[in-house]
């Protein structure tokens, strides 16, 4: 088992170094084509684009160095150009770190001694604990459902997670409509002493659950639940549809009150006819 957790630590290092050198490629060649050919590109459009970069060097070239005119609408759009190349490096080290992840082992649900598999199972969650980080600027957009989803989450439509946690996507399934609260944790994992247990969480339809709630494995969560802030659900716990869980117990939901009219649209609560 030591030689297996030797051999994939140099793969994951080689592979996230790998990774990056690879989609920084694409990315810094598109930076340095533009460098090169967008001004000649933008100036042969013709007018007003030569005149205005004319006009610009005419009036302001004792105040910049000359580069800056010979590259003028390179160094007018260097933000733009940048965040799209950043993009492109980012897409494709998507990619490269989903490729990664795929080949390092799967463990099945289930217990697992932690002296032998807690390597193995922290590095098959590595790529995707370390995208965020990469991903800068862009985690405002990357770090929330289409994050978990490329790493094997199935969630349903309407389902928002924010600033939610999952700590094992790949071991998640979410209905639909279902909301997260802020730093809510739902985990497929849990450490118990020298053992490791794994299992998948599932939650039904139009489930919400509380800020700072914490979901451990194995919990199935039925529709219409809440989950109240700053509660934990207990490993493998099933929490029936229509109830809300707080203080440890599953308290049923009361009906939703519908409002009723007559036939001519007599409500009761104004009295009026609508």
């Amino acid at each position: 088992m030591k030689t297996k957790i030797m051999a994939y630590s140099a793969y994951m290092v080689i592979s996230i170094f790998l990774s990056l050198t690879l989609a920084l490629l694409p990315a810094l060649l598109l930076f340095m084509f533009l460098f090169e050919n967008l001004d000649v590109f933008i100036l042969g459009l013709g007018w007003p684009f030569p005149d205005i970069a004319n006009w610009i060097a005419l009036n302001f070239n004792s105040y910049f160095p000359s580069f800056m005119f010979d590259k003028f609408y390179f160094v007018t759009l260097i933000v733009p150009i940048f965040f799209f190349c950043y993009a492109i490096f980012l897409g494709f080290l998507i990619g490269f770190f989903k490729l990664s992840h795929r080949l390092m082992p799967f463990l099945e649900d289930g217990y697992y001694d932690v002296d032998d598999y807690m390597m193995i199972y922290e590095y098959s969650e590595i790529y995707y604990i370390m995208l965020p980080y990469f991903a800068w600027f862009l985690t405002v957009f990357l770090d929330t459902k289409p994050r978990h989803q490329l790493f094997g989450a199935k969630i349903g439509r309407g389902t928002v997670v924010g600033n939610g946690r999952l700590f094992n996507p790949e071991r998640t399934i979410m209905g639909e409509n279902c909301f997260f609260g802020y730093d809510a944790i739902l985990s497929g994992h849990v450490y118990e002493g020298k053992r490791l247990y794994l299992r998948t969480v599932r939650l039904g339809n139009n489930v919400t659950v509380g800020a700072n709630a914490v979901v451990l494995p194995g919990v199935d969560i039925g529709d219409n639940v809440v989950i109240g802030a700053n509660t934990v659900v207990p490993k493998d716990k099933v929490i029936p549809a229509n109830t809300i869980w707080v203080h440890g117990k599953a308290i049923p939901r009361k009906p939703a009150e519908k409002e009723t009219t007559d036939e001519e649209g007599y409500t009761p609560e104004n009295g009026e006819h609508i």
